[in-house]
């Protein structure tokens, strides 16, 4: 191993990289990271992660990743879950229906239990918590539903069990085992097809698209987002709201994957998700899913400008924008992590334990299970300024004590 013990894991990275002639663009490419980040990285203004140092480090020549972190640094590899319910709803979505008789819950009936669902993982502080008490039952059913039916009562049956299926994921995408992440992607897009409906299909690969950029095939999820878009686009003149919805949502989710690899195109996917939600969508609209609306466009523009690492368009962007504007407390809550981590790439200590506080008393769980907010609590209780590093310690000792 390099001996190399003062260095921070960022240092390590630049002496690295400098030492196989690569420049941080050259890097970028190679791993399909955004360049800001392996500037951020390096110059200690986002922390290393795991999964950022397993992308870099063959491209580093680097065989053991204490190279990396150094060696008083200890890699984990504790898979417990850090939810409680996790252990449910990997029970529900591993208890296959063998056999199966009685009769199934009505379509109209499960259609309102999906919804039900969503509109409370939009609502409350403490999503995940609401969202683990619902699931096994809302898979339980919409399974049985999609064995028992026929026709096309079985057809909507699938639409809806890959909506339960989507919210399984956006619940378990922060904690959980990545394998049962996957499961509920693979098992959305089968019943989407199997129900051959055109929206369940595009909303499975938005889903997918995530679990996509999340392990790195940003490329990957920028092709199947081209061809959901091919599937919808022709039919919004004639579809309804929800084909205009959905050609939004697979918009703005382009737009933030491009942003994710630094490519600055990402802006013109945002633009035509705004002309399509300005131009299609009633005023007031708001999407029960995805909470596609007018601010959850702004809300994008934030997270694209801060991934893109400019903090000064993310400031620009956020300041018209009215936090209470936004519908979904799960959204508003990751809204100030965005602005949190726009805060944090400037240095900002003071603005970004403010941020990161709000976002807390908006949504607790949104903060605890989320990474960026972890790193940046973590560092803030490390290296913030005095007057402020007992505030930032309480902080980073709420987020992350176990839930109960």
């Amino acid at each position: 191993m390099v001996d190399q013990p003062a260095l921070t894991p960022g240092q390590r990275v630049e002496k690295l990289r400098r030492g196989v002639g690569l420049s941080r663009e050259r890097l970028a490419g190679l791993t399909g990271l955004g360049a800001s980040t392996i500037k951020f990285v390096e110059n200690g203004r986002r922390s290393l992660t795991l999964n950022v140092a397993q992308r870099i480090a063959p491209h580093l020549g680097v065989h053991d990743l204490g190279d990396l972190f150094g060696p008083s640094v200890t890699l984990s590899l504790d898979g417990r879950a850090t939810h409680p319910a996790v252990d449910d709803v990997r029970r529900a979505l591993t208890a296959w229906h063998i056999t199966i008789d009685g009769q199934p819950e009505s379509t109209d009936y499960l259609r309102g239990a999906v919804d039900s669902a969503w509109q409370t993982w939009h609502t409350s502080r403490n999503q995940r918590t609401e969202a683990g008490l619902v699931l096994p039952g809302l898979l339980d059913a919409t399974q049985r539903a999609a064995r028992l039916h026929t026709g096309a009562d079985r057809r909507t049956a699938l639409a809806l069990l890959a909506q339960a299926y989507h919210l399984a994921q956006a619940y378990l995408a922060w904690h959980g085992d990545r394998e049962l992440c996957w499961l509920t992607v693979d098992r959305g897009m089968a019943a989407a097809l199997d129900a051959d409906d055109p929206l369940a299909i595009a909303g499975s690969i938005w889903y997918a698209a995530h679990i996509l950029r999340a392990v790195g095939r940003g490329d990957e999820a920028l092709d199947r987002l081209r061809e959901a878009r091919a599937l919808i686009e022709p039919r919004v003149a004639d579809g309804g709201v929800e084909y205009a919805e959905m050609l939004a949502d697979l918009h703005l989710c382009t737009a933030l994957t491009r942003a994710r690899t630094g490519d600055q195109g990402a802006w013109a996917d945002w633009d035509t998700a705004r002309q399509v939600v300005d131009r299609a969508l009633p005023d007031g609209y708001v999407g029960l899913r995805t909470r596609v609306s007018r601010p959850l466009v702004e809300v994008y523009a934030v997270m694209c400008a801060v991934d893109l690492g400019d903090p000064d368009e993310a400031q620009r962007r956020a300041h018209s924008l009215d936090p209470q504007s936004i519908p979904s407390t799960e959204r508003r809550g990751r809204h100030y992590v965005e602005l949190a981590r726009s805060a944090d790439l400037e240095g900002a200590r003071e603005a970004t334990l403010h941020l990161l506080t709000r976002a807390e008393a908006t949504s607790p769980e949104t903060v605890r299970f989320s990474p960026a907010a972890q790193d940046m609590a973590g560092r803030l209780a490390r290296e913030a300024p005095a007057a402020i590093r007992a505030e930032a310690s309480e902080l980073a000792h709420r987020i992350s004590s176990p839930p109960v």
